[in-house]
């Protein structure tokens, strides 16, 4: 679980500049006492927060509040600028992903500054669309069956499923595999 350090670190890092072009100003403390009250949340199960690190340190995360039954809000979803990559994003979507199975969510609410682009776009190709939009921001929502139907997700989702099939081979290489097999990486007759 990051702490509220690691958070605000990483919030101040990417998101002050564009809040401050939105009109508006990140009081530091304010925002850790919010994220404070988000990570108590946790403890009754009104708040979750996902998190991706490289080299202990916190590259990623995504906080999820809930609004009410299976209906959330996406808190915060932040990336480290010199991590985003495929490879961090699909860790971090796998593991909403999983909290939205383990949770039973079944859709989702995001607010997004207009000054910020970049996740005008992500929430875009991901698949939420507008519901509420005001001259600062605009209010994103989704259904995750919808989200999880996305192309974009299942190629992630397919491209990692090849990676643990082609580990998995390996292993079983490594291991001698008891047909022998050096088939292509689908056709193994074991394992798949």
């Amino acid at each position: 679980m990051p702490t509220v350090e690691e958070l605000l670190a990483l919030d101040l890092l990417t998101l002050r500049e564009l809040t401050e072009l939105a009109g508006d100003r990140v009081d530091p403390e304010q925002h850790a006492a919010n994220l404070r009250e988000s990570l108590r949340f946790a403890s009754l199960r009104f708040s979750r927060t996902c998190a991706v690190r490289r080299n202990d340190l916190l590259v990623a995360y995504a906080m999820l509040n809930q609004v009410s039954g299976s209906s959330w809000f996406v808190r915060g979803f932040n990336t480290h600028p010199e991590h985003r990559s495929a490879p961090v994003l699909r860790e971090l979507l796998e593991q909403v992903s999983e909290l939205a199975r383990r949770e039973s969510i079944t859709e989702l609410r995001s607010h997004v500054y207009k000054t910020n682009r970049l996740s005008m776009a992500f929430h875009r190709r991901l698949g939420f669309r507008v519901t509420k939009e005001n001259a600062k921001g605009v209010e994103f929502f989704a259904m995750v069956e919808d989200l999880a139907s996305n192309p974009a997700i299942e190629r992630m989702s397919y491209r990692r499923l090849r990676r643990r099939q082609a580990a998995a081979h390996v292993e079983r290489l490594a291991a001698g595999c008891a047909l022998g097999c050096f088939q292509p990486l689908m056709r193994c007759p074991i394992g798949n």
